[in-house]
């Protein structure tokens, strides 16, 4: 369902939002309240208005946002990297992002069937259905961006279909080598003690003026429209407003993404100490030592550090210096290991990985530097866009429709050779 074009402060892009189905059956059944609840996506689309004639080869770029940042708040990244695409020569087709099905607008629509259980994997698959149901607006080359959460979402999506993805823009990925590592532990702990409610719009901005005093202006503002929504009269919030628990106020405002959705993407209890392989149907997926699955775990950034190794698009990291996330040997380690396996690019030694550290920056990168953050992608999607060129040539250059279905005529004598080749290796094991 497509509703009406959403205004905005941009003049580079018409903006289109849809409402979709997700992907039917979540990966964990307390996702949602039963098993057969059907949430949505809130997706919206940024076409270049320059861009009126789409031609073959223009560029698609698909956003994945981090938990608890809106889509909306990456719109200076899109604004940016766009102008500098232009003055390359590339063209965009258009621009993809979606909330995850549990926060910013789908969390708001979704929120009388939400469970609490959100797998990483759903929105993975959720945006293979929306690619799927978009697949006119969205030709090759489709290029993932995406940032914590998300940029691990998009990896799970080009495990799930290697070749859909020419190439994938990871910003400060939360993967984990180390089943105890404890970023996440801390970091849940510090935000059961956020502020989550304000008794008006004004108190958030202040509030919001010192967690965001590195960010981008532009980003900072839509976080205050897109990041907050009104409290409906009758609705229970959390908290009341810091400061004013001896004064009979309401609070009027609260985040658009709920604090216990936001945490829960980052541990998965497990109270009962259930172990890896258990066939608990409710913990099928448990990974890591006995000291580090109990009473918390989360598998997918681990079980995503492992499918590093085969994943096919070529990755650009981009690292903050002061990221908690992304200490030196994390970031050699993820160079490294990307694309060295099964049905990889061939990793960075054949050119195919490449890893920035931004300095001064931590883990809200794309919010704290945005030029800079453009500057890169930019860089780096004009010698993919050029890549995927040649390839395209090499790939259908030389042959005909025809000749693609009528192609065993060579097959003889190869499988002569092949057989021969088997005969020799029993003989030899004889």
């Amino acid at each position: 369902m497509a509703l009406p074009p959403s205004p905005s402060s941009s003049s580079l892009f018409t903006i289109t939002e849809h409402v979709l189905e997700c992907q039917h059956v979540r990966e964990y059944p307390n996702a949602t309240k039963t098993g057969t609840d059907s949430p949505k996506l809130v997706v919206k689309r940024y076409t270049p208005r320059l861009n009126l004639n789409t031609k073959p080869g223009d560029l698609t770029i698909i956003g994945a946002h981090g938990s608890g940042f809106p889509k909306e708040v990456y719109e200076p990244l899109w604004e940016d990297m766009y102008l500098k695409l232009v003055n390359q020569g590339i063209r965009v087709n258009s621009i993809w992002i979606a909330d995850v099905a549990n926060q910013g607008a789908s969390g708001v629509i979704n929120e009388d069937i939400l469970g609490n259980d959100p797998s990483w994997f759903d929105h993975a698959r959720d945006l293979l259905f929306m690619v799927n149901q978009f697949k006119a607006d969205m030709p090759s080359p489709i290029v993932g961006i995406g940032h914590s959460l998300g940029s691990v979402q998009l990896a799970l999506l080009s495990l799930l279909h290697p070749r859909l993805l020419t190439s994938l823009v990871m910003i400060e990925p939360v993967l984990e080598k180390n089943p105890r590592a404890a970023h996440a532990l801390r970091f849940v702990k510090v935000s059961l003690s956020r502020t989550t409610a304000w008794t008006s719009r004004d108190e958030a901005e202040k509030y919001f003026k010192k967690v965001h005093k590195k960010w981008d202006p532009r980003a900072h503002d839509l976080w205050m429209k897109y990041g907050l929504r009104d409290i409906r009269p009758g609705e229970r919030t959390s908290e009341a407003p810091q400061g004013y628990s001896s004064v009979a106020l309401k609070p009027q405002v609260t985040l658009t993404t709920s604090l216990e959705q936001d945490v829960m993407f980052y541990l998965r209890p497990n109270f009962d100490g259930q172990k890896p392989a258990s066939g608990d149907v409710l913990h099928p997926d448990i990974i890591g030592p006995p000291d580090a699955i109990s009473p918390f775990y989360r598998s997918e950034p681990i079980l995503a550090w492992h499918l590093m190794k085969n994943i096919r698009p070529p990755v650009l990291y981009l690292f903050g210096d002061k990221s908690p996330f992304s200490g030196p040997q994390s970031r050699e380690e993820k160079l490294k290991r990307t694309g060295r396996g099964v049905g990889g690019s061939g990793g960075h030694e054949r050119g195919k990985v490449k890893a920035v550290t931004v300095p001064g920056c931590g883990h809200h990168l794309p919010f704290e530097n945005t030029p800079r953050v453009s500057d890169e992608i930019v860089w780096w999607l004009e010698i993919e866009v050029e890549r995927w060129k040649v390839e395209e040539r090499a790939v259908y250059s030389g042959h005909s429709g025809g000749e693609m279905t009528s192609g065993l005529e060579n097959w003889g004598p190869h499988l002569d050779e092949a057989l021969r080749k088997a005969k020799a290796r029993r003989r030899s094991n004889l």
